[in-house]
């Protein structure tokens, strides 16, 4: 049986080298992996090590049978996005930003810019066409997070890493986005998630859970 998304002994440091955190797990395809653990217990540095925009210091991470440093940065960044949990936005509109991922060196040739996907995401999220237009730096903080998740739901990844997803989201959207993902990671079959949430509800919107947790 393939594995999928495994790490082991991925070991990483918090601070100026003041704590060493070693965790190992899985992410099953379909499932969604829950990262537990208190505040600063290195959570959103974890999703940054998977993301490979920290480095670890030791340990590895398997994704479909290959060690991870067997695919350049910028494929794994292709199939492996995260979503950090304050969404950034560059200079530029609505529509630039979006394009941002598709101007990395490396990206999959098969990964094209799709006017008429953006739109789509647009309804599902409940954004107006007119953000396209729109200076990025203006948007609430609830249209920025859900901007982020359009980009990075363009490039098609396989895996995506949300770290406190709704933390930016009235009721209303926060409902929408969790049940949009809860859809998309059983959609295709080789999808998953891994996600950092204090809300219990936020979990509970989700059908094929698991759990690591860090210590304090």
């Amino acid at each position: 049986m393939q594995d999928f998304f495994r790490f082991t002994e991925l070991t990483y440091y918090l601070g100026s080298r003041e704590r060493e955190i070693r965790i190992s797990g899985e992410l099953k395809p379909g499932y969604v992996l829950v990262v537990k653990g208190p505040s600063g217990s290195g959570k959103s540095t974890l999703l940054k090590v998977m993301a490979r925009l920290v480095k670890a210091q030791g340990g590895e991470i398997i994704y479909r049978d290959k060690n991870w440093y067997a695919y350049s940065p910028y494929a794994w960044r292709t199939c492996i996005q995260y979503v950090p949990q304050k969404p950034v936005m560059f200079r530029g509109n609505g529509r630039e930003n979006l394009y941002k991922p598709f101007l990395l060196k490396g990206i999959r040739e098969d990964r094209i810019f799709n006017e008429e996907k953006v739109r789509e995401y647009l309804d599902i999220f409940s954004l107006p066409p007119q953000i396209l237009e729109q200076e990025a730096i203006t948007l609430s903080g609830g249209e920025a997070a859900r901007l982020s998740f359009i980009r990075a739901l363009l490039i098609e990844p396989s895996i995506i890493l949300l770290d406190e997803p709704t933390a930016y989201l009235d009721q209303e959207n926060r409902i929408k986005v969790l049940r949009f993902f809860s859809r998309w990671v059983k959609e295709e079959p080789g999808r998953g998630i891994v996600l950092i949430s204090h809300q219990e509800n936020d979990i509970e919107e989700f059908s094929d859970t698991s759990f690591i947790s860090l210590g304090g």
